[in-house]
């Protein structure tokens, strides 16, 4: 869960590359606008090589420069990014991606410092609190129902209907701190904590919102996280859809992948940034999901 790319390591570097990047560092406050730009763009290009010695400098350094040095890191993490969804989507024939490496990509994006190593402590208290409660006896509803209670009304975790299309509500650090999300967040969160449990919970894509299924030895249960995990038949979720002007066809029942979940999430963001005309960062969440996509 940690980043991955040489570990930021700079012995990965070789001598002449130090060199030069030690170089590239003093040069960033040039007198000159033009050797400056050239700086931070080969910087940018050296990519994670360069990293450990601009976090040394950027400690070290004066006000101005570390301000200069953080532009550049903060360029330099979307392609490292891109290099990690790289690897998630390289996965054998037949097998899915791993979701919660992919959720914790996404909200690196926007919050370059949020560690996945929290995201995943804070999941194992969740589920760890939760193991307690379940007994092997339990039946599928049984079993939804001490999830969804613990998660939505004693954690207190609720759709956010104030702000839906905040960008926020799509990376997990916040969602996880703020108890708050959009439909496909909250139904990660599900998934997350209810496959540390061993309960066979998955995502389903309905057109316009999404929410989850639980198999059972009879008829799957699916249930609503972004509406305080309340439990909905097939028929409403029927209505829902076609509440869309949508045609409903029995397939968006069935569980979506993990490389869907994500390549959706990133959809979302997207269509957000487009709204806002952010354009780079639209483009951005573009190339990982084309990613994502052409593995799929």
């Amino acid at each position: 869960m940690k980043k991955s790319p040489a570990d930021n390591d700079p012995n990965a570097t070789t001598d002449s590359e130090r060199a030069e990047i030690s170089s590239l560092i003093r040069l960033m406050d040039d007198r000159d606008a033009f050797v400056r730009e050239r700086v931070q763009d080969r910087l940018v290009e050296l990519g994670a090589e360069a990293l450990p010695f601009l976090e040394t400098a950027r400690s070290e350094e004066n006000v101005t420069l570390r301000a200069e040095i953080a532009e550049v890191m903060r360029r330099i993490e979307p392609r490292l990014i891109a290099v990690e969804f790289q690897a998630l989507a390289e996965v054998p024939e037949g097998e899915d991606v791993d979701l919660e490496q992919g959720v914790c990509l996404i909200m690196r994006y926007g919050h370059p410092e949020a560690d996945p190593a929290h995201v995943e402590e804070m999941l194992d208290r969740l589920a760890s609190e939760l193991a307690s409660r379940i007994r092997t006896k339990d039946e599928g509803a049984e079993r939804v129902r001490k999830l969804t209670e613990f998660l939505f009304q004693e954690k207190g975790y609720h759709g956010n209907k104030s702000d839906y299309f905040s960008p926020e509500n799509s990376y997990f650090d916040t969602v996880l701190t703020g108890q708050t999300g959009i439909p496909i967040t909250l139904s990660v969160l599900c998934i997350l904590v209810g496959q540390r449990l061993d309960l066979p919970v998955a995502g389903v894509g309905l057109p316009g919102h999404f929410v989850v299924r639980c198999e059972t030895t009879k008829e799957p249960i699916f249930f609503d996280p972004f509406n305080d995990g309340r439990v909905i038949t097939a028929k409403d979720c029927e209505e829902m859809v076609k509440g869309f002007g949508i045609q409903f066809e029995s397939s968006f029942l069935l569980p979506v992948t993990s490389r869907e979940i994500l390549i959706r999430m990133l959809h979302n963001l997207i269509m957000i940034f487009n709204r806002t005309n952010d354009t780079e960062k639209a483009e951005q969440l573009t190339e990982y999901s084309r990613i994502l996509m052409q593995r799929k």
